[in-house]
């Protein structure tokens, strides 16, 4: 049960990464600060020093390991990242294997599609 939540979870933070990355004009997130973290056309910026690649990352790591801190698109990824692989260690099967992998795929992909679609668009 724990593992499905989780996919839950997974589906909808990967839902924040593609609605900022394809209709940040039209979602929840535009008026959220700061836009320099949120906005995907400023939030590259924010691993390099002084918002320019050809000077370098910012800090250690934050083009690769740390990039998560950077924005909200790598923040979200991480946390999509984090719940799969914490619901492959608590995963306990519900039915059996071949019905759970139904179910997980189910749950993210509603999920994802609910907040892809409905809750994270402005009406």
């Amino acid at each position: 049960m724990i593992s499905l939540i989780l996919m839950l979870l997974a589906g909808m933070f990967n839902a924040c990464m593609d609605v900022i990355d394809f209709h940040y004009t039209v979602s929840i997130f535009q008026n959220w600060k700061p836009k320099q973290w949120i906005d995907p056309a400023l939030s590259w910026k924010n691993k390099w020093k002084n918002g320019d690649p050809a000077q370098g990352e910012r800090f250690l790591g934050s083009s690769t390991i740390f990039v998560f801190v950077t924005d909200f698109w790598h923040f979200c990824e991480f946390l999509m990242m984090l719940a799969i692989c914490f619901a492959i260690v608590f995963y306990h099967p519900l039915i059996f294997w071949w019905t759970d992998i139904i179910f997980m795929f189910a749950a993210y992909s509603i999920t994802f599609e609910v907040f892809f679609s409905k809750i994270l668009k402005k009406s």
